[in-house]
């Protein structure tokens, strides 16, 4: 989702915006310098970012869950 490649953090999530919630959530708890980036994002970029995630994430293979 773009953090840094030191995180090996699993997010997870059915949809993107799921993802996208999970992710926040590690964000503000583990690299709050990132979540105040974040914060500072107009409403226009993080729909631009979305726009850019959702095919990304749509594109990915179905995974398969345990019961």
């Amino acid at each position: 989702m773009g953090g840094p490649a030191t995180c090996t953090v699993v997010l997870k999530g059915n949809t993107a915006q799921e993802m996208l919630a999970d992710g926040t959530k590690h964000v503000t708890h583990a690299h709050p310098e990132i979540a105040a980036t974040m914060a500072k994002m107009s409403p226009e970029d993080m729909a631009k970012w979305m726009a850019e995630f959702k095919p990304k994430f749509d594109a990915l293979p179905d995974m398969p869950t345990s019961a």
